[in-house]
């Protein structure tokens, strides 16, 4: 990340509690003492360690075709459910290091998974996928930050875990264990203070909503047999 030095009251926007990023919801705030038991006792980035740690495995990535509603974002409400998809996992994250202190904005960005199943591109049609990430101002200057991927899923498909050294940026890697195509960026869509919904809604029907549709409709067809 480009090194940048902002002043307090630009720098505000990227610590607000919204309406996404609900951190002074009482479940947040209670994860977050369990968390970080005695936030004294860590260093910055050590608390950003247990934080992005804990969205990346104890929250585990899930997609479905479950509709994308601003509840169904908020943090408090990935909290509750145990799982989400990208945009869902950074939310959240964001939620909790705002809430220590440390200015967090989303970065959003179109990808290729090169490993993605057929049964996958059958589901949803499209083996671009619109993704979501948090930056950490730190020391400076802006840490990319990816908690997508648990751990056992990661285990699972032979995909390289996504850490954070407290120094570098943390994202997917280029390639799996085995050295095959994994991830490869496509389109940058920019970074934001707040959840840009309908920019990423709009995203998300131009990619997978006739797949969407079409999948609900079995489904009811299913039912009604």
């Amino acid at each position: 990340m480009i090194e940048e030095n902002l002043s307090a009251s630009h720098m505000s926007k990227y610590l607000r509690n919204t309406f996404f990023m609900n951190y002074s919801h009482p479940l947040i705030q209670q994860t977050l003492s369990k968390i970080l038991p005695e936030p004294s006792k860590y260093s910055q980035i050590e608390k950003i360690q247990r934080m992005f740690n804990f969205v990346r495995d104890i929250i585990s990535y899930r997609v479905t075709h479950e509709i994308s509603t601003p509840k169904f974002l908020q943090a408090s409400n990935t909290l509750k459910r145990g799982y989400g998809h990208c945009v869902a996992k950074a939310i959240l994250l964001a939620s909790f290091t705002r809430a220590c202190g440390i200015p967090t904005r989303l970065h959003f960005v179109d990808l290729i998974n090169h490993q993605l199943s057929k049964r996958w591109i059958e589901k949803f049609g499209e083996e671009l996928l619109w993704h979501g990430y948090v930056e950490i101002y730190l020391n400076n200057r802006w840490i990319a930050l990816n908690p997508a991927y648990d751990k056992k899923l990661c285990e699972k498909h032979g995909y390289r875990l996504v850490e954070f050294d407290g120094v570098h940026d943390a994202l997917f890697a280029k390639t799996d264990k085995m050295g095959r195509s994994f991830i490869d960026y496509v389109a940058d869509h920019g970074v934001f203070a707040r959840v840009p919904y309908f920019k990423m809604g709009k995203a998300w029907f131009s990619y997978y909503g006739p797949y969407f549709w079409q999948h609900r409709k079995q489904r009811a067809a299913k039912s009604t047999n």
